[in-house]
């Protein structure tokens, strides 16, 4: 008989859920709408009924399952389970034991995007790496390290946090109330930042409006206009110098570039790449591969079902974890 784990990635606007076999192969998939209102109080227990409605449908056992990974877009607390999670409204919240309560099931939580780098180590491109250093780069930036198969996080859950490197001194002002953080010149929304800043200060003529986005600026770039090609290598600059910087200091196998924008292919890649090599130290180069994402929108699914494997001792050699 199968034994299973449910994996859930909660968005801020969607969250997705996923069934799993132990051996990383996909049963069924679904998703439900984020429900901020309130404070995302009434969230907890609607993510509850619809593993427990989806299970009902299988007519799958609580017996036959590990548990459930859940991926928040915040700050998480794991030995607590405590999340803060300022796009859905919680603070200081105690997600894991309320789900474990109204599950009676083992539940473990983490940030969404060590939990993608997990997805890509576990199942991804980096499967045959023991250490890998993963970068998700959308509306904004996030990372995540793991190191010899175990997920680094920190004493306070920041590690990986490259969205949030400083990138410019006294640069724009980031959501985190520092000036200059990566996320502000790569991400989806530093992208549409730099557009409007040269256009309305009259810097090169464009295709492109105000209102363009970032998809629409590599469009752009890929067709070979001019300021979408200068905001792109400004962002490939960037972007190259942070992940040098991570390279040098951590050294891992592999880096690997997830999330929306990565989907950007070699418009992105092709600068991105030069600017890596000028900067990166190159013993921390000479057996180092940077390569793009291979789960897409699964990558945090995957990470939350390796996260309930690693944590009830599932790669530790035993054939059945501990329960």
């Amino acid at each position: 008989m199968a034994t299973y784990i449910v994996g859930v990635d909660i968005g801020g606007t969607t969250t997705k859920f996923g069934l799993l076999t132990d051996k990383g192969e996909y049963r069924d998939q679904w998703r439900i709408s984020t429900d901020t209102e309130n404070g995302g109080k009434d969230f907890p227990g609607q993510i509850a009924a619809a593993i427990d409605e989806r299970l009902n449908e299988h007519r799958i056992s609580k017996r036959d399952l590990l548990g459930v990974g859940v991926g928040v877009p915040g700050f998480i607390d794991e030995e607590r389970g405590i999340v803060s999670a300022p796009n859905i409204g919680w603070k200081n919240d105690p997600l894991r034991s309320m789900l474990a309560d109204a599950l009676h099931l083992p539940v473990y939580v983490n940030n969404d995007a060590n939990l993608a780098a997990a997805g890509e180590h576990w199942q991804g491109a980096g499967k045959k790496e023991d250490s890998t250093f993963f970068i998700t780069i959308g509306t904004g930036v996030g990372g995540g390290l793991l190191v010899n198969g175990e997920l680094v996080t920190g004493v306070s859950g920041t590690a990986g946090e490259i969205g949030h490197m400083l990138v410019v001194p006294h640069g724009r002002l980031c959501t985190c109330g520092r000036e200059g953080c990566l996320e502000e010149y790569v991400a989806a929304k530093g992208l549409s930042k730099s557009l409007r800043d040269y256009l309305r200060n009259g810097i090169g003529t464009s295709i492109l409006d105000e209102n363009s986005v970032a998809i629409d600026i590599y469009e752009a770039a890929a067709a070979g206009d001019a300021l979408a090609l200068h905001i792109v290598n400004e962002a490939a600059y960037y972007l190259g110098y942070a992940l040098a910087n991570a390279a040098t200091m951590l050294n891992p196998g592999k880096i690997i570039i997830g999330g929306g924008i990565s989907a950007a292919g070699n418009t992105l890649l092709q600068p991105l790449l030069v600017h890596f090599k000028r900067f990166v130290l190159k013993e921390a180069d000479r057996k180092l591969a940077l390569e793009t994402a291979e789960l897409g929108n699964d990558a945090g699914i995957y990470g939350a079902a390796w996260l309930v494997m690693k944590r009830l001792g599932y790669f530790d050699g035993r054939s059945r974890p501990l329960k």
